[in-house]
């Protein structure tokens, strides 16, 4: 069946690794880990060094002003994106810098403080046993805690795997869904962006996500940038909703809109819903409106792709906008109550 409408880059589609597929997160992990093992550092380098170029066209990146945090590359591992020439060259413009330090298991025990502006004195942090370059207790007493900051405006993040739809794999912790979450319910309002740093081994065809996973905003590889869903979309999306538009144009058959629409009543289970951006045929003089779709089992398999084979069916165009859960339970006497 047809699949949601791959995000394109300026350069065309980003394509995933033909060697690693849909698989489990463990197994993804070690297929992943598989394929970096054969990076030399030299590679390393210039798939680091064309992340950064690409990064320098991405508005959220370019226009950053403020504070953005980013992780510190492992030392002698090839296994990620080296991030050492993209702090420089946020410092250099005058960004709050704000690195990451682990203080214990829980999901929620990582800090995001702020380096003072040197970057040598940056790569003279401590190593963990790990390799990664960390403010120890010693350090973080004198440096400014900007985890619960508004303002973080940019989010660079690391991960084990990407895919097309901006999912993330990380290494099973949680610390930065934990974080991610945080700090998009402190700031709302499509702040901040959160972008995923990629190697072009990293990008796979699809990555498991569970119900604590945050989707990014955009993933930037050597290739380019995917983005889930772009900011005029979102806006689009905005205005459309406030308006209560997303019916069928004007004009359409009765049979045509009776297939476009459908109704179900809300029932206690848990459920997933897709958004897409749907634009009626070309020279039909229909404007294109949001539709979302809502059902049990897979995201992709049972409610985004058989809602996009319908619309297509009929001459329609549909791109994904995301979506998400619903869990639904009798809330008694009052009725069912949602939870998410």
């Amino acid at each position: 069946s047809k699949g949601p409408a791959r995000p394109l880059t300026r350069g065309g589609p980003v394509r995933p690794s033909s060697r690693i597929r849909a698989m489990s997160k463990p197994s993804l992990r070690a297929s992943v880990a598989a394929a970096l093992s054969s990076i030399t550092p030299a590679q390393r380098a210039s798939q680091s060094a064309a992340v950064l170029e690409q990064l320098r066209s991405v508005p959220a990146f370019a226009s950053c002003t403020g504070a953005a945090s980013i992780y510190l590359p492992m030392e002698g591992a090839c296994n990620e994106v080296d991030t050492w020439p993209i702090v420089a060259d946020l410092l250099a413009r005058g960004v709050r810098v704000a690195v990451p330090r682990v203080c214990g298991r829980s999901p929620t025990d990582m800090k995001m403080l702020g380096l003072s502006g040197d970057l040598e004195a940056a790569k003279a942090l401590p190593r963990t046993k790990w390799g990664i370059p960390e403010p120890d207790e010693a350090a973080a007493a004198s440096m400014e805690d900007l985890t619960e900051s508004e303002d973080l405006s940019l989010l660079l993040v690391p991960g084990v795997a990407f895919d097309a739809r901006c999912g993330r794999l990380g290494h099973g912790r949680g610390y930065y869904d934990a974080f991610i979450s945080r700090q998009r319910r402190l700031q709302g309002g499509g702040r901040p962006q959160v972008i995923g740093l990629a190697l072009n081994e990293q990008i796979v065809e699809a990555v498991p996500m569970g119900e604590l996973d945050e989707r990014l905003d955009a993933v930037v590889s050597p290739q380019g940038e995917l983005r889930f869903t772009s900011e005029a979309d979102g806006a689009k999306a905005a205005r459309l909703l406030q308006r209560g538009e997303g019916a069928p144009a004007e004009g359409a058959g009765a049979g045509e809109a009776a297939a476009l629409s459908s109704r179900v009543e809300i029932a206690v289970g848990r459920f997933k819903y897709a958004c897409l951006r749907v634009s009626p045929p070309r020279g039909s003089g229909g404007a294109p409106f949001i539709a979302v779709r809502s059902g049990r089992g897979s995201y992709h398999a049972d409610v985004a792709e058989a809602a996009i084979d319908r619309f297509e069916a009929l001459g329609y165009r549909c791109e994904p906008l995301g979506g998400g859960r619903i869990v639904r339970s009798d809330g008694g006497p009052g009725g069912a109550k949602p939870h998410s």
